[in-house]
């Protein structure tokens, strides 16, 4: 029996202020590009099952165009007569149980088994004349429901697999963490050879936790934590006696977090000269990027030719100049200070102005972006 394993498409995600041609998020769009590109996979390899763990969604309440892309290509998965399976995340799974969950659409379409009622259910399939069961344990509103509903589970003694699915946190070890306030804790003890295959998600890095345990990874990058993270889908293989998996990777926009760039003693010139050969080795065009300047003296960082950064970076997808700025240097600002497209406006706009405490205002007004921004990255 071979089966897909993907997770965290996280579709209606949107970030930055890029948009395409019609006015939507290009970031969006990158999100419906990736999962797009998993079902032209699914359609053409015909596995026997799909396994989706978690956030397919961004939130709660994705917008017109997330659902109607969802239901289009979830459909395609139907009609080719292939089980699909999908338990709730943390992104898509309401506070309240009034508020209703977006995986009701999904109740009525043929081969597409959605799981989010808070409880573990189990799923049985007869596929190739074997009896498959899938144990599923969705997101729960509580951490005390999602510990009880994690005790419940057992394999199915009459079944030639078992296979577990949840979503979340893997306890005792902190990467696993993705540090949101609705995760939720897998004891390790859980993750148990009785069964054939744990499909995880909430994790966006691709992991193998154990011979039969795998955290697919999300399909796209959300953070610059995430910038040298390969992101696909798994397929697993449970014809022979030992299992195997091979991760398929998706080709999806460039994200880079460049080395930083060691300020101290550098004069002015000889840092925008490094800027630029950065920018050089980044060929900024359609890409997303980063790059840090460490221990760079705020009277300088103030002075940096902020044009012409943002002339030569102009066809990213989205840009930002950190800065640990020394805290030895005479300055209001912060100990650490960002410039992206956003901030570099807000600081052109103070500048133009004829104010008495440009400084002061700049700090506020780039720490409440930051705030705001990082607000939203970890919706």
């Amino acid at each position: 029996m071979k089966f897909l394993h993907i997770s965290d498409s996280h579709l209606g995600y949107s970030a930055y202020r890029k948009a395409t041609p019609d006015g939507i998020n290009q970031r969006e769009i990158d999100t419906y590009f990736a999962f797009e590109k998993f079902v032209d996979f699914a359609l053409k390899s015909k596995p026997d099952l799909i396994l989706h763990a978690g956030d397919l969604f961004d939130s709660v309440r994705p917008n017109n165009r997330a659902i109607t892309f969802a239901v289009d290509q979830i459909l395609k998965i139907s009609k080719e007569k292939i089980p699909f399976v999908i338990i709730a995340g943390n992104h898509e799974h309401p506070k309240l149980k009034e508020t209703g969950h977006i995986f009701s659409i999904f109740n009525h379409m043929e081969n597409i088994y959605p799981v989010y009622n808070a409880k573990y259910e189990t799923i049985s399939f007869n596929i190739k004349n074997k009896k498959v069961a899938v144990h599923a344990v969705p997101q729960c509103e509580l951490k005390k429901q999602f510990e009880i509903e994690l005790g419940k589970i057992k394999p199915d003694s009459s079944a030639e697999f078992n296979i577990f699915l949840s979503h979340g946190a893997v306890s005792g070890i902190q990467e696993f963490s993705m540090n949101e306030f609705n995760e939720l804790i897998i004891p390790a003890k859980t993750l148990s050879n009785d069964f054939d295959y744990i499909a995880l998600g909430h994790y966006h890095k691709f992991t193998k936790l154990a011979n039969n345990a795998y955290y697919s990874g999300s399909t796209e990058r959300f953070s610059y934590t995430e910038a040298q993270d390969k992101k696909g889908f798994l397929e697993i293989d449970l014809s022979q006696k030992n299992l195997k998996s091979n991760f398929i990777k998706l080709e999806i926009r460039q994200m880079i977090d460049s080395k930083p760039i060691k300020c101290t003693n550098l004069k002015l010139e000889e840092i925008m000269k490094k800027i630029k050969e950065t920018l050089k080795e980044i060929n900024p065009k359609e890409k997303i990027f980063r790059i840090t300047l460490n221990d760079i003296p705020s009277q300088i960082y103030r002075n940096l030719d902020f044009n012409d950064i943002k002339k030569i970076s102009n066809e990213s997808i989205h840009f930002e100049i950190k800065a640990n700025v020394d805290k030895n240097g005479e300055s209001s600002f912060s100990k650490t200070s960002k410039i992206d497209a956003l901030t570099f406006e807000f600081k052109q706009f103070i500048e133009s102005q004829d104010l008495t405490e440009k400084d002061t205002l700049l700090e506020l007004g780039i720490g409440y972006i930051d705030k705001i921004e990082a607000r939203e990255e970890g919706k």
